[in-house]
């Protein structure tokens, strides 16, 4: 039995979260103490947080208050290990935790050179140095796929055997509750994206695509709440189809949707790994995702159809190709498996505590 202290920024929704929150359960399950330490006690997956798991609130509104309440915490707990995900925390848990006996490994969930060219020049320049001195000193580093991995390897300047690729742990589907099925509004082709709405997921993207595609009765939902809620409803009244849009907020139990829908639709320009993928794969869905790095294409690994980062034209034609001749949802719900939660926990286990081979 170990103590795991696990440490994230909040717990709103998000694929970092809902990975973190898989763990735990995984965690306990194993006979484990796991602490879930937040900056701030807020967001709506706190009611997902597994029996068993003790909450530790840092009370840090900001990044630079978390230093003090987590040396605290490593010095007065001593848990066995500290897992810290997304950078700035990253670097963050390594320097406050760098004079206890509190092990640390730090686990990156987007390809960070990449997303890093949408921060301010400020903090672009901050990365570099700051995970070349704070994830050498890390205990391990584990990346959510083989690209992921490969950019962060580079980043740190270690040679790539020094960071772990260690894929995203996926809950079984969970069917939903007979008569819980959402109303689409239609008998037609129903089309599912979920994510964050933020510029990462490009729903632009989407919305140009299926403009280009869509029959009358045609329906796409987007689950998921963000900032870019209003751009995304301007975007569908230009194009014609605000009244075959669907945004439904989010939505704790995403199960419904992605039961009830004809084909699933990745629009990203970038992701780490890209959760709401293997997820669909449960459902036995047919996937159309952009190529982005990292994640989409390892998870699919040949099922769905791959286009372009930004080309709607093509993502269009996918789409409707897919619908035609999507994929048999028994080969979609075999590579799912691979995604399951206890021997993916397993690893990260064996890697916290110092124990892999």
């Amino acid at each position: 039995m170990a103590r795991i202290a696990l440490l994230l920024p909040s717990l709103e929704p998000g694929g970092t979260e809902r990975v973190t929150l898989t763990l735990a359960e995984e965690f306990l399950r194993l006979g484990d103490d796991v602490d879930l330490l937040l900056l701030r006690q807020e967001g709506a997956l706190l009611d997902a947080v597994p029996v068993g798991v003790r909450l530790v609130p840092l009370e840090a509104r900001r990044l630079r208050n978390a230093v003090r309440p987590l040396k605290d915490y490593c010095t007065q707990v001593r848990p066995d290990v500290l897992l810290a995900s997304m950078w700035p925390l990253t670097s963050i848990a390594v320097w406050a935790a760098r004079r206890s006996r509190t092990r640390v490994v730090v686990a990156e969930h987007n390809t960070l050179s990449v997303e890093a060219q949408t921060w301010p020049a400020s903090a672009r320049a901050l990365l570099r140095p700051a995970v070349r001195w704070s994830h050498r000193q890390a205990a391990a580093r584990i990346a959510v796929s083989q690209g992921a991995a490969d950019d962060l390897a580079l980043l740190c300047g270690l040679p790539r055997s020094a960071v772990h690729a260690i894929h995203n742990p996926i809950a079984p589907p969970s069917p939903p509750q007979p008569g819980n099925l959402p109303d689409w509004g239609s008998a037609g082709r129903r089309i599912l994206s979920v994510g964050t709405l933020k510029p990462q997921k490009n729903h632009l993207l989407l919305l140009d695509a299926f403009a280009r595609m869509a029959r009358p009765g045609d329906r796409l939902a987007i689950v998921g709440k963000g900032s870019e809620r209003a751009a995304i409803e301007q975007a569908a009244e230009k194009l014609g189809i605000a009244s075959q849009l669907l945004l439904p907020g989010h939505a704790p139990d995403p199960e419904r949707w992605y039961a009830s829908a004809d084909l699933f639709v990745l629009s990203s320009d970038y992701e780490g790994f890209a959760n709401v993928v293997a997820e669909a794969l449960g459902y036995g869905l047919t996937v159309v995702s952009t190529d982005c790095p990292s994640g989409p294409a390892e998870i699919l690994k040949g099922l769905g159809r791959l286009v372009r980062v930004g080309d709607a034209v093509a993502m269009a034609e996918a789409m409707d190709e897919a619908l035609a001749a999507p994929d048999a949802r028994e080969a979609a719900r075999a590579r799912a498996t691979a995604f399951a939660p206890a021997p993916i926990a397993a690893r990260y286990r064996a890697l916290l505590l110092g124990t892999a081979e």
